[in-house]
Protein backbone atom coordinates (compact mmCIF):
# COMPACT_ATOMS: atom_id res chain seq x y z
CA UNK A 1 0.00 0.00 0.00
CA UNK A 2 1.43 3.54 -0.95
CA UNK A 3 1.17 5.53 2.17
CA UNK A 4 -2.08 7.68 2.02
CA UNK A 5 -3.08 8.81 5.32
CA UNK A 6 -7.02 9.56 5.51
CA UNK A 7 -6.31 13.01 5.35
CA UNK A 8 -5.54 12.20 1.68
CA UNK A 9 -7.93 12.69 -1.32
CA UNK A 10 -7.87 9.96 -4.05
CA UNK A 11 -9.37 11.23 -7.16
CA UNK A 12 -9.47 9.53 -10.70
CA UNK A 13 -9.90 11.34 -13.78
CA UNK A 14 -10.38 9.45 -16.46
CA UNK A 15 -8.91 10.73 -20.44
CA UNK A 16 -6.62 13.25 -18.03
CA UNK A 17 -3.61 13.17 -20.37
CA UNK A 18 -5.08 16.12 -22.43
CA UNK A 19 -8.10 18.46 -22.67
CA UNK A 20 -10.09 19.42 -19.95
CA UNK A 21 -9.26 16.64 -17.71
CA UNK A 22 -5.61 17.53 -18.24
CA UNK A 23 -6.67 21.21 -16.94
CA UNK A 24 -8.66 19.86 -13.74
CA UNK A 25 -5.54 17.99 -12.85
CA UNK A 26 -3.58 20.93 -13.35
CA UNK A 27 -6.10 23.00 -11.14
CA UNK A 28 -6.15 20.22 -8.41
CA UNK A 29 -2.55 19.70 -8.21
CA UNK A 30 -1.76 23.21 -7.72
CA UNK A 31 -4.91 24.43 -5.23
CA UNK A 32 -5.62 21.54 -3.46
CA UNK A 33 -3.31 20.01 0.01
CA UNK A 34 -2.94 16.39 0.33
CA UNK A 35 -4.73 15.15 -2.24
CA UNK A 36 -3.37 12.10 -4.95
CA UNK A 37 -4.50 12.67 -8.40
CA UNK A 38 -4.57 9.88 -10.79
CA UNK A 39 -4.09 10.62 -14.22
CA UNK A 40 -6.19 8.45 -16.76
CA UNK A 41 -4.68 7.79 -19.91
CA UNK A 42 -5.43 5.15 -22.86
CA UNK A 43 -1.69 5.04 -23.10
CA UNK A 44 0.43 4.85 -20.49
CA UNK A 45 3.22 6.30 -22.31
CA UNK A 46 1.32 9.84 -22.75
CA UNK A 47 0.02 9.77 -19.05
CA UNK A 48 3.78 9.73 -18.14
CA UNK A 49 4.57 12.78 -19.89
CA UNK A 50 1.51 14.57 -19.28
CA UNK A 51 2.59 13.63 -15.46
CA UNK A 52 6.28 15.15 -16.13
CA UNK A 53 4.55 18.85 -17.26
CA UNK A 54 2.55 19.07 -13.99
CA UNK A 55 5.10 20.85 -11.68
CA UNK A 56 3.16 23.11 -9.56
CA UNK A 57 1.67 20.95 -6.58
CA UNK A 58 0.59 21.98 -3.42
CA UNK A 59 1.78 20.84 -0.19
CA UNK A 60 1.53 16.85 0.26
CA UNK A 61 -0.50 16.75 -3.40
CA UNK A 62 0.73 14.61 -6.03
CA UNK A 63 -0.02 12.98 -9.41
CA UNK A 64 0.21 9.53 -10.65
CA UNK A 65 -0.63 8.19 -14.33
CA UNK A 66 -2.58 5.50 -14.11
CA UNK A 67 -3.33 3.28 -17.26
CA UNK A 68 -6.87 3.00 -18.21
CA UNK A 69 -9.04 2.55 -21.55
CA UNK A 70 -12.07 3.37 -21.12
CA UNK A 71 -13.50 1.29 -23.87
CA UNK A 72 -11.42 -2.07 -22.79
CA UNK A 73 -13.11 -4.02 -20.24
CA UNK A 74 -9.67 -5.95 -18.97
CA UNK A 75 -7.94 -2.57 -18.75
CA UNK A 76 -10.97 -1.04 -16.50
CA UNK A 77 -10.35 -4.26 -14.07
CA UNK A 78 -6.70 -3.88 -13.93
CA UNK A 79 -6.82 -0.17 -12.89
CA UNK A 80 -9.75 -0.92 -10.16
CA UNK A 81 -7.66 -3.42 -9.06
CA UNK A 82 -4.34 -1.34 -8.68
CA UNK A 83 -6.25 1.42 -6.74
CA UNK A 84 -7.71 -1.11 -4.66
CA UNK A 85 -4.02 -2.95 -3.89
CA UNK A 86 -2.57 0.52 -3.66
CA UNK A 87 -4.95 3.03 -1.98
CA UNK A 88 -7.90 0.78 -0.44
CA UNK A 89 -10.61 3.10 -1.56
CA UNK A 90 -11.47 6.37 -4.29
CA UNK A 91 -12.97 9.44 -2.97
CA UNK A 92 -13.39 11.06 -6.05
CA UNK A 93 -14.27 9.48 -9.48
CA UNK A 94 -14.76 11.94 -12.40
CA UNK A 95 -16.07 10.10 -15.36
CA UNK A 96 -14.30 12.75 -17.99
CA UNK A 97 -13.06 10.51 -21.02
CA UNK A 98 -14.98 11.24 -24.39
CA UNK A 99 -14.78 11.43 -28.46
CA UNK A 100 -16.76 13.87 -30.59
CA UNK A 101 -17.17 11.88 -33.57
CA UNK A 102 -14.78 8.82 -35.22
CA UNK A 103 -13.77 9.49 -38.59
CA UNK A 104 -13.80 7.82 -41.89
CA UNK A 105 -16.77 5.24 -40.90
CA UNK A 106 -20.79 4.67 -41.49
CA UNK A 107 -22.98 6.79 -40.14
CA UNK A 108 -24.11 3.86 -38.02
CA UNK A 109 -20.50 2.94 -37.04
CA UNK A 110 -19.69 6.59 -35.84
CA UNK A 111 -23.44 6.64 -33.88
CA UNK A 112 -22.21 3.43 -32.06
CA UNK A 113 -18.54 4.46 -31.25
CA UNK A 114 -19.04 7.61 -29.71
CA UNK A 115 -22.24 6.23 -27.50
CA UNK A 116 -19.98 3.30 -26.54
CA UNK A 117 -16.60 5.81 -25.42
CA UNK A 118 -19.32 8.66 -23.74
CA UNK A 119 -22.10 6.78 -22.33
CA UNK A 120 -21.72 2.96 -22.08
CA UNK A 121 -17.80 3.08 -20.98
CA UNK A 122 -18.57 6.07 -18.42
CA UNK A 123 -21.26 3.28 -17.04
CA UNK A 124 -18.37 -0.13 -17.14
CA UNK A 125 -15.44 2.49 -15.62
CA UNK A 126 -18.45 3.79 -12.33
CA UNK A 127 -19.27 0.13 -11.38
CA UNK A 128 -15.94 -1.22 -11.70
CA UNK A 129 -14.89 1.78 -8.96
CA UNK A 130 -18.25 1.83 -6.92
CA UNK A 131 -16.75 -0.94 -4.13
CA UNK A 132 -14.06 1.29 -3.56
CA UNK A 133 -15.90 4.62 -3.95
CA UNK A 134 -17.81 3.20 -1.20
CA UNK A 135 -15.14 3.03 1.54
CA UNK A 136 -14.75 6.84 1.23
CA UNK A 137 -15.84 8.85 4.07
CA UNK A 138 -18.09 11.22 1.26
CA UNK A 139 -17.77 9.30 -2.17
CA UNK A 140 -18.03 11.85 -4.71
CA UNK A 141 -18.97 10.60 -8.94
CA UNK A 142 -18.83 13.28 -11.51
CA UNK A 143 -19.94 12.71 -15.36
CA UNK A 144 -18.40 14.99 -17.56
CA UNK A 145 -21.24 15.67 -20.41
CA UNK A 146 -22.21 18.52 -22.35
CA UNK A 147 -25.48 21.23 -22.18
CA UNK A 148 -26.30 19.70 -25.75
CA UNK A 149 -27.55 16.96 -24.33
CA UNK A 150 -30.34 18.18 -22.51
CA UNK A 151 -33.22 17.28 -24.01
CA UNK A 152 -35.26 20.63 -22.69
CA UNK A 153 -32.49 22.94 -24.28
CA UNK A 154 -32.67 20.86 -27.77
CA UNK A 155 -36.14 21.98 -28.00
CA UNK A 156 -35.79 25.63 -26.80
CA UNK A 157 -35.55 27.85 -30.04
CA UNK A 158 -33.42 30.58 -27.92
CA UNK A 159 -30.64 27.98 -27.14
CA UNK A 160 -27.14 29.33 -28.52
CA UNK A 161 -26.96 25.66 -30.50
CA UNK A 162 -30.71 25.30 -31.69
CA UNK A 163 -30.58 22.95 -34.54
CA UNK A 164 -27.16 21.80 -33.92
CA UNK A 165 -27.58 18.04 -35.69
CA UNK A 166 -24.96 18.60 -39.53
CA UNK A 167 -22.70 16.91 -40.31
CA UNK A 168 -24.56 13.99 -39.48
CA UNK A 169 -21.95 12.07 -37.15
CA UNK A 170 -22.53 15.32 -34.83
CA UNK A 171 -25.53 13.80 -33.41
CA UNK A 172 -23.57 10.81 -32.19
CA UNK A 173 -22.03 12.94 -29.83
CA UNK A 174 -25.39 14.59 -29.16
CA UNK A 175 -26.86 11.22 -28.47
CA UNK A 176 -23.98 10.20 -26.43
CA UNK A 177 -24.22 12.87 -23.93
CA UNK A 178 -28.29 13.05 -23.49
CA UNK A 179 -26.98 9.24 -22.50
CA UNK A 180 -24.64 9.66 -20.51
CA UNK A 181 -27.01 12.77 -18.41
CA UNK A 182 -29.71 10.12 -17.60
CA UNK A 183 -26.58 7.84 -16.62
CA UNK A 184 -25.66 10.27 -13.94
CA UNK A 185 -29.52 10.45 -12.96
CA UNK A 186 -29.93 7.04 -12.26
CA UNK A 187 -26.64 6.77 -10.27
CA UNK A 188 -27.90 10.01 -7.87
CA UNK A 189 -30.79 7.79 -6.96
CA UNK A 190 -29.34 4.76 -6.79
CA UNK A 191 -26.32 6.13 -5.13
CA UNK A 192 -27.51 9.12 -2.90
CA UNK A 193 -28.94 6.13 -0.61
CA UNK A 194 -25.71 5.87 0.38
CA UNK A 195 -24.26 9.01 0.86
CA UNK A 196 -22.64 9.63 -2.65
CA UNK A 197 -22.89 13.24 -4.03
CA UNK A 198 -23.23 12.43 -8.16
CA UNK A 199 -23.34 15.07 -10.17
CA UNK A 200 -23.15 15.95 -13.94
CA UNK A 201 -20.88 18.74 -15.54
CA UNK A 202 -21.01 20.83 -18.73
CA UNK A 203 -17.40 22.62 -19.22
CA UNK A 204 -18.52 24.56 -21.80
CA UNK A 205 -17.64 25.11 -25.01
CA UNK A 206 -13.90 25.28 -25.08
CA UNK A 207 -11.10 24.90 -27.35
CA UNK A 208 -9.60 21.31 -27.04
CA UNK A 209 -8.49 18.38 -29.10
CA UNK A 210 -12.36 17.41 -28.95
CA UNK A 211 -13.33 20.39 -31.07
CA UNK A 212 -9.87 20.87 -32.94
CA UNK A 213 -9.33 23.75 -30.63
CA UNK A 214 -11.56 25.50 -32.21
CA UNK A 215 -11.15 29.48 -32.39
CA UNK A 216 -14.20 30.16 -31.21
CA UNK A 217 -14.50 28.22 -28.42
CA UNK A 218 -13.12 29.67 -24.56
CA UNK A 219 -9.70 28.72 -22.61
CA UNK A 220 -9.82 25.35 -21.70
CA UNK A 221 -8.37 25.76 -18.33
CA UNK A 222 -12.04 27.65 -17.66
CA UNK A 223 -13.90 24.54 -18.69
CA UNK A 224 -12.47 23.03 -15.24
CA UNK A 225 -13.57 25.23 -12.70
CA UNK A 226 -16.87 23.25 -12.58
CA UNK A 227 -16.05 19.78 -11.69
CA UNK A 228 -12.87 20.69 -9.79
CA UNK A 229 -15.33 22.80 -7.11
CA UNK A 230 -17.41 19.41 -7.30
CA UNK A 231 -14.28 17.44 -6.70
CA UNK A 232 -13.22 19.28 -3.52
CA UNK A 233 -16.60 19.60 -1.77
CA UNK A 234 -16.73 17.16 1.23
CA UNK A 235 -20.22 18.35 2.95
CA UNK A 236 -22.47 14.95 3.40
CA UNK A 237 -25.55 17.73 2.86
CA UNK A 238 -23.67 19.26 -0.33
CA UNK A 239 -24.70 19.46 -3.80
CA UNK A 240 -25.90 16.12 -5.74
CA UNK A 241 -27.89 14.95 -8.49
CA UNK A 242 -27.54 18.29 -10.09
CA UNK A 243 -26.57 19.26 -13.87
CA UNK A 244 -24.31 23.00 -13.69
CA UNK A 245 -21.58 24.81 -15.31
CA UNK A 246 -19.54 27.29 -13.46
CA UNK A 247 -22.24 30.26 -14.70
CA UNK A 248 -25.88 27.98 -14.65
CA UNK A 249 -27.83 25.38 -13.80
CA UNK A 250 -28.91 22.95 -16.76
CA UNK A 251 -32.44 21.48 -16.96
CA UNK A 252 -32.26 18.15 -17.64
Amino acid sequence: MVSISPDHTVVLITGANQGIGFECVKKLAAEQVDYHLLLGSRSLDRGKEATRSIADLARGTSVEPLELDVDDDDSIARAAKLVEEKFGRLDVLLNNAGISRVNGVSFRENMTRVIQTNAISAACVTEAFIPLLRKAQVPRLIFMSSSLGSITLTLDPTFPFYGLGNPPQVKGYIVSKCAENMLGALYAVQLGKEGFKVNTVCPGHRATNLNGYNKNAGKAADGAIEACRLVVDTDKDGQHATFTSAETRYPW
